[in-house]
């Protein structure tokens, strides 16, 4: 099945980041995709969105539009030019492992499901040099999942609300509003890496919040530095050296370069 990866995107989003998301979409191991790119940037910076995704032999469609809609929006004309069968929220300034979305395609067709969520994540702070591995189970649902790493079958998502941010919670409401059936993937929060950076659609009080009510208990993330380590280190281009505080049990990652 196409997969259709939806980027929304800005030139104030620092240019670095949108090329590492774009070239994490062109590393995935799905074979099948195409990026769909919508942002409110000048010609110039849909020359040089189209460039980089050129120089990656990458499918892809990019649309301008006015300045100033709402992130709801903007998502949802990014599903009205997506051709594939399944969609894919694949957001401008984080990272994704080049598995990610073989996993949750794999887990939504056996399931027999509409959407797949992974339910863990990375969360990263970027100027400090600190990431924690999150478990969004400890909300309830149906925002027990981590809503960024969207994977749905098209014709059964529903609309985006015009929101200027908080958009893919109201989403995953909706999803569940309609009964839609979602497949939880447990166990792959090095998948998905959610980078603060300053820039974010939350402050840093959001997400420090949000490390703190769902970081990993020490013991938990100690059991998972092997893989944390190894899936890491498989990142291209390669993540920076990260601190995982755990008490006792810190975990330092040095870049991966620095191991291969």
């Amino acid at each position: 099945m196409l997969l259709s990866g939806l980027m929304v995107t800005r030139p104030a989003t620092p240019w670095p980041l949108v090329a590492a998301a774009i070239g994490d979409f062109a590393a995935e191991a799905y074979r099948e995709r195409e990026l769909v790119v919508v942002h409110d940037g000048d010609a110039a910076f849909d020359a040089r969105l189209a460039k980089c995704c050129a120089e990656l032999d990458l499918a892809a469609t990019l649309e301008r539009v006015q300045p100033g809609q709402p992130l709801g929006a903007l998502r949802n004309r990014s599903v009205e030019r997506a051709r594939g069968t399944l969609v894919a929220q694949w957001d401008d300034d984080d990272r994704s492992h080049p598995q990610r979305l073989t996993l949750q395609v794999d887990a939504l067709v056996a399931a027999g499901a509409d959407a797949s969520f992974s339910t863990e994540q990375i969360h990263w702070f970027e100027a400090r040099g600190v990431a924690f591995w999150e478990d969004w189970q400890r909300d309830a649902a149906p925002l027990d999942v981590v809503q960024g790493t969207l994977v749905a079958r098209r014709d059964r998502l529903p609309r985006y609300p015009a929101m200027v941010r908080g958009e893919d919670s109201a989403l995953a409401v909706a999803l569940a509003r309609s009964r839609a059936k979602v497949a939880r993937v447990r166990g792959i929060g090095w998948s998905y890496v959610y980078r603060f950076h300053g820039g974010n659609a939350f402050d840093f009080a959001h997400h420090a919040a949000a490390a703190v009510a769902k970081s990993l208990a020490p013991a938990r993330l100690a059991a998972r530095e092997r893989t944390l380590r190894e899936r890491l280190a498989e990142y291209r281009p390669a993540l920076p050296a990260m601190t995982f505080p755990a008490h006792s049990a810190t975990i330092e990652l040095a870049p991966a370069s620095a191991g291969r």
